[in-house]
């Protein structure tokens, strides 16, 4: 089984990928409580997809701020951990959503150590932010099979109204480097060879942090800074800004 399943991602690697975005719905969440998940079928499997689910709660009310939690780990993929995080708070970033500096919640985590508090309640609460980002790493492997290759890393994402413990929004995704494939002949199989070779060199391993990261953080609706979306509901009512009726004297 492993062999065809292996010729088929072999194939996918030579021809490349989409990546697919799957929104569970709540009753499927009901029927399938472990929904977060990206290997359903196979072709899921061998496909970059996505698969998220967002509560009522999120798409009637807007995030105002995040806080992204340092993610879980096993003990080989903490590096990983660390690496997947910043790179969820660079990519959340551009959104204009509110952030909390990553440097400020790892103080107030290591300030409620041994608290006997509930932390992650009363860390968002000394950081002034509600809403919080929390996961565990899920795959981080490299593995290489001669001819192809393939660089991962996977993360499920959860965000969390912390004083509640509800979950707002859950995503789940592996993001896979290929490089080689099936050889079709003497020639193709040294090109294969070479560059299974070249894609576990450099910086493979960041470029696929950052694909997982910018792919999750696409799949939060309606992420934006809320005053730019306030002044674009005052203009579509012919309201007129302070910023835009102020006009500095010459």
């Amino acid at each position: 089984m492993r062999l065809p399943l292996l010729l088929i991602i072999c194939i996918f690697g030579i021809t490349g990928c989409a990546t697919r975005y799957v929104e569970r719905s709540a009753d499927y969440a009901k029927r399938n409580p472990e929904s977060v998940k990206t290997t359903d079928t196979i072709m899921e499997a061998v496909n970059d997809v996505v698969v998220f689910e967002s509560s009522p709660e999120l798409k009637s009310t807007h995030l105002s701020c995040l806080a992204v939690f340092p993610l879980t780990a096993r003990k080989e993929d903490l590096r990983s951990a660390e690496s997947i995080r910043s790179a969820l708070h660079a990519h959340l970033a551009p959104t204009g959503i509110r952030l909390v500096a990553l440097q400020q919640i790892d103080a107030a985590i290591k300030a409620t150590d041994g608290s006997g508090e509930d932390s992650t309640a009363t860390v968002a609460r000394s950081i002034g932010c509600d809403t919080i980002m929390q996961g565990e790493v899920t795959d981080g492997a490299v593995r290489f099979y001669g001819v192809y290759s393939e660089v991962r890393a996977g993360a499920n994402v959860r965000i969390i109204k912390a004083s509640t413990g509800a979950v707002l929004w859950q995503g789940s995704h592996t993001a896979v480097l290929r490089g080689g494939g099936v050889p079709f002949g003497m020639v193709s199989l040294a090109m294969n060879v070479v560059f299974a070779g070249l894609n576990l060199m450099g910086e493979q391993g960041v470029r696929v942090i950052h694909d997982l990261a910018r792919r999750l953080v696409l799949a939060i609706p309606d992420l934006a800074y809320q005053a730019v979306k306030q002044r674009a509901k005052l203009s579509r009512l012919g309201v007129e800004t302070a910023s835009n009726s102020f006009h500095p004297s010459m």
